[in-house]
């Protein structure tokens, strides 16, 4: 959207005017002096700034009347409004000359007959005949009805007060695409090992260096990682502050996070260095944790992840964070049924909560789960719940319904995953035949079908009995390019057996 402030109060007063000089059913002379008489008032409210297009209408309109009036001199009158008209067009086209005005008139798309009348008129000893200039001048109104007044009238709409962006949330909006734009400059020198500003100067071009360099003074950060806490630490604080705002910070926040290159593509990017991606990010997971946030950006990466306008690199990326996310998930669901069973037949062990998992320090306790939890630890998202809701991390069954019908290559993965977190949960063996599924559809078709796929993007969509059913026809993950053809051979799918000998196929 863009906002532009104009010379008429709303969309009613232009399409009144608009009216008044081009409907055939109501247009007459007085109708043309109404919109003449609001063109000057739109002068006097925008001067200079009102738009060249609705100048250029009016002196034509203008002339047209001074016909109608009889007004001897009217070849001069119309040679001097087309001389005018062209004028006022051709300055929206900036930069241009004499030599280019036919190259402007193509810019505008206008015919080259008219920069022909404008020399005649402008410059010519003997004017152009005064029928001729009257059809130009029908011609150019008629022009000026489409080139203008007809998109604008169509598009144009009013601006809601409410809806223009605050000046508290264009400062949010430019500060945190600030520290944004240096946690992704940091977290990419982290990652490439660039730890201190002497090694950082060496990587990065000196603007780049010049910012991290003047942050890592003013925050006194000694290194990468210290400047990495210290941004996370500023985005936390200014996402709390503005919690309670009506205005929704975080999804204008969200949105800047999920666009910036390094961070999003970083586990792939930097696939050899996956440990140090991991621990580089692992403040910001926390900090979104401590928010409550982490499901509003797990289904942000999802929704990127299946949107197929999105580029490869992009959808490649929120896949891998997507993952990254829902493993923690179910790790963090059986840490808490591990601690559970432990309550229950302890009753001296301490009660704790699964918040301590966003501190630095984490408790004895959360340490000893983690380790039991079946992880490696160094590749693995470690944070816990949001002290003010602690949770079992789970979604509904209608959420990963309504994955099914996106799936691609790449969220197959992120739908296995998320059949483990649903609520109610599905039954081992509903999840293993789904899990099967996923297999079938991905990774046991032929080169051919897979091509195929990847060239529909899986226009169908499945619920889950057409995805049972699908399992329990190809027993042991057969590929159905291969589950009823054998060679030379067809199988009959309705043979009469009472009809078939001993040892004859039944073909």
């Amino acid at each position: 959207m863009r906002i532009v402030v104009t010379p008429w109060r709303d969309t009613s007063e232009f399409t009144k005017v608009y009216n008044w000089l081009f409907d055939k059913t109501t247009s007459n002379e007085e109708s043309h002096s109404l919109a003449l008489r609001q063109i000057r008032i739109w002068q006097y409210r925008r001067a200079s700034l009102c738009p060249a297009a609705v100048l250029a209408t009016s002196v034509l309109i203008e002339a047209q009347m001074e016909d109608k009036k009889g007004n001897s001199q009217i070849q001069n009158v119309y040679a001097s409004a087309f001389t005018r008209f062209y004028n006022f067009m051709s300055s929206i086209i900036k930069g241009h000359s004499a030599a280019s005005m036919y190259e402007t008139a193509e810019e505008l798309g206008l015919d080259s007959f008219i920069v022909d009348l404008r020399h005649l008129c402008a410059h010519g000893q003997i004017l152009p005949p005064v029928d001729v200039l009257r059809k130009a001048t029908v011609f150019c109104i008629e022009w000026l009805r489409g080139y203008y007044w007809l998109p604008h009238k169509e598009s144009m709409t009013n601006l809601i007060a409410e809806k223009l962006p605050s000046k508290d949330l264009q400062k949010f909006t430019q500060t945190i695409e600030n520290l944004l734009e240096l946690y992704d400059l940091a977290l990419e020198c982290y990652i490439l090992k660039a730890h201190k500003l002497k090694a950082i100067s060496k990587l990065k071009t000196s603007v780049e260096f010049n910012k991290l360099r003047v942050y890592s003074s003013k925050k006194k950060a000694k290194s990468t990682m210290e400047m990495i806490t210290a941004l996370v630490n500023d985005m936390g604080i200014m996402l709390k502050k503005e919690s309670t705002s009506k205005t929704n910070f975080f999804q204008i926040y969200l949105l800047k996070l999920l666009d910036r290159k390094v961070f999003l593509t970083a586990g792939v990017t930097f696939k050899e260095n996956e440990e140090l991606v991991i621990e580089a990010t692992q403040s910001i997971f926390k900090m979104l944790a401590i928010q409550g946030h982490i499901d509003d950006l797990l289904v942000a990466l999802i929704t990127l992840a299946e949107n197929k306008d999105q580029p490869e690199e992009k959808r490649t990326g929120a896949s891998y964070w997507a993952i990254k996310l829902i493993d923690t998930l179910r790790m963090l669901n059986g840490m808490k049924k591990m601690y559970q069973e432990e309550l229950n037949l302890n009753d001296k062990f301490k009660d704790t909560g699964f918040s301590s998992l966003n501190n630095t320090i984490v408790t004895k306790t959360m340490k000893t789960l983690l380790i039991h939890s079946g992880r490696d630890l160094s590749v693995t998202l470690i944070f816990g719940d949001s002290a003010k809701k602690p949770r079992t991390w789970s979604f509904e069954r209608e959420f990963v319904l309504q994955r099914v019908g996106l799936v691609s290559d790449y969220s197959v993965e992120i739908l296995k995953g998320l059949l483990h977190i649903v609520e109610p949960p599905f039954s081992a063996e509903q999840l293993r035949d789904l899990t099967s599924l996923c297999n079938i559809r991905f990774r046991l078709l032929s080169e051919k079908e897979t091509k195929q796929m990847k060239e529909a993007e899986t226009q169908s969509n499945y619920s889950l009995e057409d995805l049972e059913n699908l399992v329990s026809d190809y027993e042991g993950n057969v590929p159905p390019s291969t589950g009823k053809t054998y060679g030379l051979f067809t199988l009959d799918t309705n043979p009469n057996w009472s009809k078939c000998a001993l040892g004859v196929l039944p073909y």
